[in-house]
């Protein structure tokens, strides 16, 4: 599992938990569930930064 911070270039800051998977498609940068489905889409024009923590368990 991973957490994602993504940074838009207007300053705002997305957070999304606890997702296993990530894509980037025309366009697009997409998170996604352990059944690969999109739980979170953000286009790439207004993405600063994407910055990912792998979330360590035990």
């Amino acid at each position: 599992m991973a957490r994602y911070e993504i940074n838009y270039l207007d300053g705002s800051l997305d957070v999304v938990t606890n997702a296993p998977g990530h894509e980037w498609s025309e366009g697009v940068f997409l998170v996604l569930d352990a059944q690969k489905r999109t739980i979170y889409l953000a286009p790439t024009a207004n993405i600063r930064s994407v910055l990912i923590h792998d979330e360590v368990t035990g």
